[in-house]
């Protein structure tokens, strides 16, 4: 006779009511998505409707007035047909990761297999699938050995972003630390990453540490505690995902005024839905409310629906009035001017959670007299640091502007390399590897330096 046990857990969960989850829904939409959502509204809920158009409307966009940037520099006006013509694209992490297989002294066998694991990761760069269950459910001509993939994976953990191909937290981390400089801060890293992971970030680790480790000093452990936690845990985070927009309705805007010189923050109306309760049975329901429970039911409906319009409607507009004050010099100065910004401190400011500022920024898209950029494009981390003590690094977006000009002013019989960028770089206090250079160079659209010498009188 078998027995049967029943074990009790209790634990903590976070559940989202509803009017949350409808609200975050709402939110991570794109405007073309959000529009064909409300046209199943307006068909589904009759208190529900659009309000009469304002004849005294002239279409211009609404105004909304944010920080005082005094503008540096003349601007050109924002017309339609200019800002089109500088649609900017959206970075697709995997496709730079197969854009690098060729900087990597791999064989034809091992590029085709690093592509593949590529084509396997999750939006976070990380590899879910077990090599095991690649090889099980790959085709058998393919006749793929879970050898050759492993060997194919630790090429591809050598790629940038740093921790990219990992299979948890813990191998990312890992990575990340194996690609610091050698001290023995970051020997006790390895360390407490490997034996106190989840632990890291409490302050009673010290002495477990001590007690295991005797050897680093409780300065030591903090500063250890401290790399650990400056590393990121999503390597792909803040880089968009697959997929090419072909068509985009800028959601916001920021422009100069012509008068006052001040720069400023708004919304394109035909990107946000236009909708109101229907008075006329909103008074039927007053008088007969208690006959009618279906309209009432659809009315609490309504009011949660215009509810999470309106909050979409601040989340990003408050999103846009932060990069307009973090990226200032961007708006005058163009992208040598953008710096580090990160969803995590973002969502910091605002006091909200990572996730909603990750899907306020999901398919959205501002336009200013630069052109039409997605709103990620403001977000990266740093992708050098210079010389100075206060810096805070210098954004990939910079880091490109730069490359441009030093491609733009070089010498056409003798182009510089990548190596000769690097350097020249370096003189400037951006610290780079080569291949990242390369990587930068290629997203620009430049070949290497061989393809772009020309003959000299040409």
């Amino acid at each position: 006779m078998t027995q049967q046990s029943v074990k009790l857990k209790l634990r903590q969960t976070q559940q989202l009511n509803q009017k949350q989850q409808q609200s975050l829904r709402i939110l991570h939409m794109s405007s073309l998505e959000l529009a064909e959502e409300v046209e199943g509204w307006l068909a589904d809920n009759p208190m529900l409707e659009r309000p009469e158009a304002d004849p005294a409307d002239s279409g211009a966009p609404e105004p909304h007035y944010s920080a005082d940037l005094p503008i540096t520099r003349k601007t050109n006006s924002m017309e339609e047909s200019d800002v089109w013509e500088t649609v900017a694209d959206e970075a697709d992490f995997r496709s730079g990761l197969h854009a690098q297989v060729c900087e990597h002294p791999l064989d034809e066998g091992q590029a085709a297999l690093v592509h593949l694991l590529i084509d396997y990761l999750d939006d976070q760069g990380y590899l879910n699938d077990s090599l095991t269950d690649i090889v099980e459910n790959s085709p058998l001509e393919w006749m793929l050995e879970e050898e050759d993939l492993a060997e194919a994976l630790r090429h591809l953990q050598q790629f940038d972003p740093a921790g990219v191909g990992a299979r948890d937290l813990g191998e990312s981390l890992l990575l990340q630390l194996a690609r610091q400089q050698p001290s023995e801060a970051v020997f006790c890293a390895v360390r407490l990453v490997k034996h106190f992971l989840p632990e890291v970030g409490k302050n009673s680790l010290s002495p477990l540490v001590r007690k295991k480790f005797p050897e680093y000093s409780v300065a030591t452990i903090e500063a250890a505690q401290a790399l650990v936690a400056a590393l990121n845990p999503f390597p792909a985070y803040g880089l968009a995902g697959s997929g090419h927009t072909e068509y985009v309705d800028p959601d916001v805007w920021i422009r100069p005024d012509p008068e006052s010189g001040e720069w400023k923050v708004g919304m394109f109306r035909q990107a946000w839905p236009q909708l109101q309760l229907n008075q006329e049975y909103c008074e039927l329901l007053a008088e007969y409310g208690g006959e009618a429970p279906e309209l009432k039911q659809k009315l609490s409906e309504a009011k949660v629906l215009l509810s999470s319009l309106e909050q979409r409607k601040s989340t990003v507009l408050r999103l846009a009035e932060i990069i307009l004050e973090k990226q200032a010099d961007f708006f005058s100065f163009g992208a040598i001017g953008l710096v580090p910004l990160t969803i995590k401190d973002t969502a910091a400011h605002l006091g909200l959670a990572e996730s909603t500022v990750s899907r306020a920024v999901n398919q959205k898209y501002l336009a200013c007299p630069q052109g039409i950029f997605p709103l990620r494009y403001f977000f990266s981390q740093a992708a050098a640091y210079s010389g100075s003590e206060d810096s805070d690094g210098i954004s990939p977006g910079a880091v490109k502007a730069v490359i441009e000009s030093l491609i733009a002013a070089e010498d056409k019989t003798k182009p510089l390399s990548d190596r000769a960028m690097a350097d020249r770089l370096a003189l400037q206090g951006i610290v780079l590897a080569r291949r990242t250079v390369a990587k930068y160079r290629e997203e620009l659209n430049f070949p290497p330096a061989h393809q772009r010498k020309q003959k000299a009188g040409s």
